[in-house]
């Protein structure tokens, strides 16, 4: 039993770890756009085209990055208690998949976004169901030493 609870322990270590790098992205990007509008978001991804937008989209703009920086603090939070809200991390992490959804949308509707958003892209559509995977195979694991 103690060798499965050793294992356990080195794969939620490392399932921690990865969920923590993936969260630079909604801290970094939420904060920028939150702080730096649409001006700073378009330096951040690469761009330098001018922007206009009337401030209505500009304020709403703001807003939306400043929720979207909320999935850092609560899928910390998740993880810190791993087991017991799990529901909260597994919803984040579905809604990071409709994210890339919405991002794939954009791309056949307006064109390439980007290298870097093309990677976020990747990570959304990609990375979220593995995680929701490696999560639930956690969850069983974990239920099953109880």
């Amino acid at each position: 039993m103690g060798d499965l609870s050793e294992t356990r322990d080195v794969e939620l270590g490392a399932f921690r770890a990865v969920v923590v790098a993936l969260l630079l992205i909604p801290a970094v990007a939420g904060l920028t756009g939150a702080f730096g509008g649409i001006e700073g978001m378009a330096r951040l991804f690469g761009s330098d085209a001018p922007l206009v937008l009337s401030p209505v989209l500009r304020n709403n703009f703001r807003a939306i990055c400043a929720a979207f920086f909320s999935w850092a603090p609560l899928v910390a939070w998740s993880l810190a208690t791993w087991s017991r809200p799990a529901g909260a991390l597994r919803i984040i992490l579905a809604c990071g998949f409709l994210a890339g959804c919405a991002r794939l949308t954009g791309w056949l509707v307006e064109g390439h976004p980007g290298a870097v958003a093309v990677a976020i892209l990747s990570i959304e559509l990609g990375g979220m169901p593995l995680l929701l995977v490696w999560h639930g195979r956690l969850l069983r694991r974990a239920r099953a030493e109880e």
